[in-house]
């Protein structure tokens, strides 16, 4: 990752911010980002953005999936076998979001439950 920040303007300082003693903490390379803030060299960081990144996909492919049920049904003509498909396909679509849903937020709720207390879990 150093190797990227050196490569890449402006991000030398991202990947090597010491905040308990300001050490290589730069001013900001993103708006909005506070200097010395977490950044992506702890895994649970990373997970967390990959969880957020992993919902925003699945919301997408929800989206297509209801659009597509939509006009399957739509298309149908009234025969019985298509409607049922698309029932189905929106029913299965809507029982997903739901699943991903209810395990986004018992994810991202846990971390309020169990909270980090640094260092070693030990």
């Amino acid at each position: 990752m150093k190797l990227i920040a050196q490569n890449i303007p402006d991000l030398n300082g991202l990947f090597s911010c010491n905040p308990a003693n300001n050490q290589g903490c730069g001013p900001s390379p993103f708006p909005g980002k506070i200097s010395g803030s977490a950044n992506f060299t702890q895994l649970g960081n990373i997970i967390s953005a990959l969880l957020n990144i992993a919902f925003y996909l699945v919301m997408f492919i929800t989206f297509y999936y209801l659009v597509w049920g939509a006009f399957q049904y739509i298309t149908a003509s009234g025969k019985k076998e298509e409607l049922a498909k698309a029932r189905a396909r929106i029913t299965w679509a809507l029982i997903g979001l739901l699943v991903v849903m209810i395990s986004f937020l018992v994810a991202k709720y846990a971390g309020f439950i169990f909270p980090s207390k640094g260092g070693l879990p030990f």
